[in-house]
């Protein structure tokens, strides 16, 4: 196991730093009970006697950590940060003086327990500064990662050589309509190129790529037949970007393949909340496509990387595919 996957790993980070934390008092302390506590009792009496006021003490500072620092000073309300802040250590220092006479710790040395205090707090702020770097590196690895993914299909010789030949159809049969289609794949890839370099777009912006995606194939394959339905406020909904493209594409790719191929394609946003559902007929038998499922478990990987309260599911029903998927508490454009 790397030193990156034992930090990620909530249990062995907290373990380990403890442990070092614990050694560290330990030693700082062993002069002051080594003459009096090792003349009458082992080590296990003082490793235990040391644990008593250490671990009460951590337990303080984590929970500073978590429901003061994070609720209340990370969002910027200073006022009652500061109230908390007052109240929750002066009940601390009374807390620990009423305790370390009682297990035997003797009067409470105020400069070691503000230095613990501050250190707790000083980890943690460390721990939120390499968290958000570490999910910020996943962050970009995973769009350019999808960025990659769509210029590779998208100036792929074979479907840049599909594409002038249907421009140069439709420009001897319908003259008319190639100025659309010329500007509808270029809307796509300049789209691609700019939303992969942000960590969020709008929904509204998303939708309207689904839906120039959507054409261009539609317009390669008429047989395809979408239905589409949108509901809710979409302008002031944020996503990661290119987000349902994967789905979107393994739909048309599969489909594709039927003698009357459909997708079915439902999204729905109601405050933060969107439902996306996604069905689309595929061959059961004889197809010649290879399902990798690499689409969704990119999906599934982003989701977790952008740390989105989710639910997805797939279900394969006779000649049929579907993908729901919620999100809950999406950002909402400051």
């Amino acid at each position: 196991m790397t030193i990156l996957k034992i930090y990620q790993n909530f249990f062995l980070r907290n373990l380990i730093v403890n442990l070092i934390v614990y050694l560290i008092i330990l030693a700082c302390v062993y002069d002051e009970i080594k003459d009096v506590d090792l003349e009458r009792h082992n080590w296990t009496y003082i490793f235990s006697k040391v644990g008593i006021g250490y671990f009460p003490s951590i337990v303080w500072v984590t929970c500073f950590n978590v429901f003061i620092i994070t609720p209340f000073l990370f969002k910027k309300k200073f006022k009652t940060f500061f109230t908390l802040f007052v109240i929750y250590w002066t009940t601390f220092y009374f807390f620990m003086s009423w305790l370390f006479p009682i297990v035997g710790l003797g009067a409470l040395k105020t400069l070691q327990i503000l230095s613990l205090i501050i250190n707790g707090i000083f980890f943690y702020f460390i721990h939120i500064v390499i968290t958000k770097k570490m999910i910020q590196t996943d962050k970009d690895i995973m769009n350019y990662k999808s960025e990659l993914s769509f210029l590779k299909q998208q100036l792929n010789p074979h479907f840049l050589l599909n594409a002038m030949n249907n421009l140069y159809g439709e420009s001897l049969t319908e003259p008319d309509k190639l100025p659309d289609r010329i500007l509808n794949l270029s809307d796509m890839l300049r789209y691609q190129i700019e939303a992969t370099k942000k960590d969020y777009v709008l929904v509204a912006e998303e939708i309207d790529f689904v839906k120039k995606y959507i054409e261009y194939y539609t317009f390669r394959n008429e047989r395809l037949n979408v239905t589409q339905n949108y509901a809710g406020d979409f302008n002031n909904i944020d996503i990661p970007p290119l987000f349902f493209l994967p789905l979107v594409e393994n739909a048309v790719k599969f489909s594709g393949e039927t003698a009357e191929p459909f997708i079915l394609l439902d999204l729905k946003v109601k405050s933060r909340h969107l439902s996306f559902t996604l069905k689309n007929n595929y061959l059961e038998s004889g197809s010649r496509l290879s399902g990798t499922g690499i689409g969704i478990e990119n999906l599934k990987r982003r989701l977790e990387v952008y740390g989105l309260k989710h639910e997805l599911n797939c279900k394969r029903e006779k000649n049929a595919f579907s993908v729901k998927l919620n999100i809950w508490d999406l950002p909402i454009v400051a």
